[in-house]
């Protein structure tokens, strides 16, 4: 039960996801690796080794047969979505849904007031190919929501005007959830905290969430943890040092540019994945998952997050925390700040190792969706909320989600 939980496979959510080995191959191995630990420090349980690995084989084959008859028996319905809105915003919630079918939801289409869809901006092809059936004008949609049983009504920035209004226009016996978009300003305000002015309860939106206390605590928190990792890790960082240089030409680690704390440039270390020279012919591109530029080591390491390890040392030095929002190169800061508003305020911290987008996401989540995260992060930050995402982080890298 604990290797299942650790692993989300009791979330509603992942009776959806295909294939389930995905999931279950790991909490196996996890389960495997629990009880051989507890069985060794208890060696009065006395009986051959072998009968563990033919417990969790025999689990893993029951546990198959078991979760195909749950989908039988009990099929679980996917939920109906209907988006308010028919801008980029819309498009991009449709395009992101159609991506995650394991999140069970279907978009169904959209209401808006004028029932145009705005042009999709040039080079997006993906979202372009997103067609939303109009299902009529914003003021029918208790009517709509009804006629076309919707459990989700997702509102966009783009119906604002019309959002503001939404407590009138909400019956009673409404039968959907209700869900915003929100714009990067709305995500800053985390926490409902109020200023009062006068006799005004004003929200406060902030944009250095860490005071000194807590700034204080995650610091030293960083220092500890990355210095006792970077001893504990050494032996596997020596392992893949060693594999790196004896199947590619070129040296051991990769420094490159990124963008830290209040925008100042630093040097992040990495592990090479890839081949000597992969951008010269190409300049600065996105990695993406079965890029051709990486090594057959490399992309082994990166698949484990094994080449992430000398970042350690940059947490050392202060140029990064172990959570944070990732940092990025010079050239696509500078590109985001121009087409996604808001981009910038992720420099009020320092970067980190993994974060709030990088355990919620995917490999390919778009960057106004990772901002979103990154503000909700910065604006919710607690040392809870920090080690809930480090734990969150060890499930990613064994269920290998976003490679």
């Amino acid at each position: 039960m604990f290797s299942l939980a650790f692993l989300g496979l009791y979330g509603e959510h992942e009776r959806f996801r295909e294939p389930l080995g995905r999931l279950l191959i790991p909490a196996l191995f996890l389960e495997l690796l629990t009880l051989a630990s507890i069985y060794f420090l208890a060696p009065r349980y006395s009986f051959p080794r072998s009968l563990v690995v033919l417990y969790v084989v025999l689990d893993g084959v029951l546990l198959v047969l078991w979760r195909s008859a749950l989908d039988r028996v009990f099929p679980l319905p996917r939920r109906r979505a209907l988006v308010v809105g028919g801008g980029a915003a819309a498009r991009l919630i449709a395009d992101t849904v159609r991506r995650h079918p394991w999140t069970g939801v279907e978009v169904v289409g959209r209401v808006s007031e004028d029932g145009e869809v705005a042009p999709a901006p040039e080079g997006d092809t993906g979202a372009a190919q997103i067609e939303l059936p109009f299902l009529g004008h914003v003021d029918r949609l208790a009517e709509i929501v009804e006629s076309a049983a919707v459990d989700e009504v997702i509102l966009t920035p783009e119906e604002s005007s019309w959002r503001d209004r939404i407590s009138e226009r909400i019956p009673e016996g409404w039968r959907a959830d209700l869900l915003v978009w929100p714009s990067p300003f709305e995500t800053m305000i985390g926490r409902l905290r109020f200023r009062i002015v006068g006799d005004l309860p004003l929200l406060e939106a902030r944009t250095r969430p860490l005071q000194p206390v807590g700034a204080f605590v995650k610091r030293a928190f960083d220092l500890a943890v990355s210095a006792a990792l970077l001893v504990v890790l050494a032996p596997v960082l020596a392992l893949a040092a060693l594999l790196v240089v004896g199947t590619s030409v070129g040296g051991v680690f990769y420094r490159q540019t990124r963008v830290g704390r209040d925008g100042r440039p630093f040097e992040l270390w990495k592990l090479r994945t890839m081949r000597r020279g992969a951008e010269i012919e190409t300049g600065a591109v996105l990695a993406s998952p079965g890029d051709p530029r990486m090594t057959a080591i490399g992309r082994a390491l990166r698949s484990a997050r094994i080449d992430e390890i000398p970042q350690l040392w940059n947490v050392l030095r202060g140029d990064m925390s172990l959570v944070g929002p990732r940092p990025e190169r010079p050239e696509f800061t500078a590109a985001f700040a121009e087409s996604v508003p808001g981009w910038t305020l992720r420099h009020s911290v320092r970067p980190g190792l993994t974060g709030l987008a990088q355990v919620s996401g995917e490999y390919s989540t778009e960057p106004e969706i990772k901002l979103r995260y990154d503000l909700a992060y910065l604006n919710n930050w607690s040392f809870g909320l920090d080690l809930s995402i480090l734990f969150r982080t060890l499930r990613v890298i064994l269920t290998r989600r976003g490679i």
